[in-house]
């Protein structure tokens, strides 16, 4: 195992635990105090839906980690003096912003796909117990915190080393 796996490893493990746990919490937490009645949460209808918690945090939660980890991640190679090489048509930024980017899409399109056929799915003024979809919201955010964490540097981890 070279310097670069077993460095890379390590602020794996590191940042997994730091985004999961934050994630997990904060996105439980806001949304179970988010809800006015948590016997009767809707989806998409009303000012406190579950989408309101769900389809942002599926945007800005894996571009935001996406981001965060890969600008992390160079500055470390390059600190430790680890050379990578990028596809030659890509800067550090754009190619940050574009995987960040197509991760972001990617994720709100399940997650409102996946929504949209729950809602179809219920019957007419079905709600829900707010107080699961916040634990449930917390669960799939800190999948996505380990999904998009692992995913970034799997993807840096392919590319050839200089």
């Amino acid at each position: 195992m070279g310097s670069r796996d077993k460095l890379l490893k390590t602020f794996t493990r590191k940042q997994l635990y730091i985004y999961f746990i934050t994630n997990l919490l904060i996105n439980a937490v806001v949304p179970y105090f988010g809800f006015d009645d948590r016997h009767a949460v809707s989806l998409f209808r009303g000012a406190h839906s579950m989408a309101r918690f769900l389809i942002p945090m599926a945007i800005f939660l894996p571009f935001g980690i996406t981001f965060d980890i890969l600008k992390k991640y160079f500055t470390l190679l390059e600190k430790e003096g680890l050379a990578f090489m990028l596809p030659s048509h890509h800067s550090k930024l754009s190619f940050m912003l574009k995987l960040a980017g197509v991760n972001a899409l990617a994720t709100v399109i399940v997650v409102t796909g996946a929504m949209w056929i729950i809602h179809v799915s219920m019957p007419a003024g079905y709600s829900f117990e707010g107080t699961w979809l916040a634990i449930i919201s917390g669960v799939i955010a800190g999948g996505l915190a380990v999904l998009f964490t692992w995913l970034p540097l799997y993807v840096v981890k392919k590319l050839p080393s200089a």
